[in-house]
C-alpha cells in the first residue's frame, strides 16, 4: 500500500510547477521566465550577460546558450555602447560550441540580412538604441544567435534557443489524481 501512495504522491510533485528559475547545465541557461538580461563586454572576445530572477543572480556569463521559453518577455539592455547587440535567425554561419562559439563572417550585409526585424513580438534596437524586448511565440520556436554587428567581432556570439512553455496541470487533472488517491486510502 505503501507503494501505491510513494507513486501518487510522486506523480502530484511532478505536477505541480515551482517558480520560474534559471536552471544551469554547463554553459546552457534554461530561463523559463521573462528577464531583464544586462549585456556587458570582455573587450572585443565576448558578450557577459547579466540577470535576476526567483534562482538568483546570473553575474557576468561570457556568452551562455540562453534557452527561453515561448510566451515570456525577455529584454536585452546593453550596459556598454560600444557592442551593438543583435539577434539573429540561424542562417547567421556560425562554429563552435559551448560558450567558444565564432560567427564565421564579417560581411556587414550577411549579419544585417540575419538579424531579426521588428514584427509583432519583436523590437530590434529602436533608432540605434540599446534595448531589445522579444516574447517569442510557438512560431518561434528554434535556435538562434545573439552578435556584435562590429564586423571584426566575431567571438561576441552566442547561442539562444526558443522552446514551448511547459503546460501546467488542468485543476480537473489535479482533483482525478486527488479522488484516485481518495480511493486507494479508502480501500485500505
Amino acid at each position: 500500500m505503501k507503494y501505491k501512495y510513494a507513486i501518487i504522491a510522486a506523480l502530484i510533485a511532478q505536477l505541480n510547477i515551482t517558480s520560474a528559475a534559471t536552471t544551469i547545465s554547463g554553459n546552457d541557461y534554461t530561463v523559463d521566465e521573462g528577464v531583464n538580461f544586462l549585456i556587458g563586454n570582455n573587450g572585443a572576445s565576448d558578450f557577459l550577460i547579466n540577470w535576476t530572477d526567483v534562482s538568483g543572480t546570473n553575474s557576468n556569463i561570457a556568452d551562455p546558450k540562453l534557452i527561453l521559453t515561448a510566451g515570456e518577455t525577455y529584454t536585452f539592455e546593453r550596459t556598454s555602447s560600444a557592442h551593438p547587440f543583435a539577434i539573429t535567425d540561424d542562417s547567421l554561419d556560425v562554429a563552435g560550441s559551448g560558450s567558444s562559439l565564432l560567427r564565421l563572417t564579417s560581411d556587414s550585409a550577411v549579419i544585417t540580412a540575419a538579424t531579426l526585424t521588428p514584427n509583432a513580438d519583436f523590437t530590434a534596437q529602436p533608432s540605434g538604441g540599446s534595448t531589445i524586448s522579444w516574447t517569442p511565440t510557438a512560431a518561434d520556436i528554434g535556435d538562434y544567435f545573439y552578435t556584435c554587428t562590429v564586423t571584426g567581432h566575431n567571438g561576441m556570439t552566442g547561442r539562444i534557443e526558443v522552446v514551448a512553455a511547459i503546460p501546467e496541470p488542468s485543476s480537473s487533472l489535479l482533483a482525478l489524481l486527488g479522488l484516485g488517491f481518495l480511493s486507494t486510502r479508502r480501500k485500505r
